[in-house]
């Protein structure tokens, strides 16, 4: 049976997992932000100032190199927050954290959160278990990117856009979608044609829609599925 002081609907499947009076706690410094798409909110070695707990914003972390040629390392959606470094007590972001799906975010001022996490043992339990979760997330992407094909990645990835979205339309430029996942606008192009040739998604004027969910996932890799079901494992 669900604990009725658990249940509310802020829209972040973390902070509504924590308990009611943690949650009051934070309630005052919460503030709803409206993300445009490719908006920067963490900036690579740069002071966070506020941690990010998307609704129906989706957010890239970004690895930056020296020339500047960042790849995306991990996605952030309802599911979790961005600012994990800050959280633990390190103030500089480790990431770029860009917007890759516009929407709504939660956004929390740093040290009133971690004042509240200094007392709120449910909500550092959640933080824990994200904590845990995103060095998992973080060691099948590496193993992802060196074994799996950019096809099976990419339909990966539009699997979670897909969830994100819940379902609905979402927007994506191939360049973008290159961007994202490390590759040339040209090889997006083909497997976005493939794609849409079998039935699978539509693409039209920068807007997606996943018409065959199934047949998506049985293309995409295993790693969408191993990582769903470690978020579930771990308690979150």
């Amino acid at each position: 049976m669900t604990d009725p002081s658990r249940l509310r609907d802020s829209g972040n499947h973390l902070l509504d997992g924590i308990p009611a009076a943690e949650f009051a706690s934070l309630e005052p410094w919460i503030q709803r932000v409206q993300l445009a798409l490719k908006e920067v909110v963490h900036q690579f070695d740069a002071d966070v100032t506020h941690l990010h707990f998307p609704t129906t914003a989706m957010l890239s972390l970004l690895t930056v190199f020296e020339d500047d040629d960042p790849v995306e390392t991990a996605t952030v959606g309802s599911e979790g927050f961005a600012g994990m470094a800050a959280a633990m007590g390190v103030v500089m972001s480790p990431h770029r954290v860009l917007c890759q799906m516009k929407g709504e975010s939660i956004r929390l001022p740093v040290a009133p959160f971690l004042e509240t996490l200094s007392h709120a043992p449910g909500l550092t339990r959640v933080i824990h278990l994200y904590n845990v979760y995103s060095l998992r997330v973080a060691s099948q992407g590496l193993a992802c990117n060196l074994q799996h094909s950019v096809e099976a990645r990419a339909c990966r990835w539009l699997l979670l856009m897909d969830d994100q979205a819940e379902g609905g339309e979402f927007p994506m430029t191939q360049e973008f979608m290159a961007y994202m996942l490390g590759v040339r606008r040209q090889t997006v192009t083909v497997i976005a044609g493939t794609l849409q040739g079998a039935g699978l998604i539509s693409y039209h004027r920068g807007m997606m829609h996943v018409l065959d969910r199934p047949q998506l996932e049985d293309a995409a890799c295993e790693c969408y599925d191993t990582i769903r079901k470690y978020y579930e494992r771990v308690g979150l």
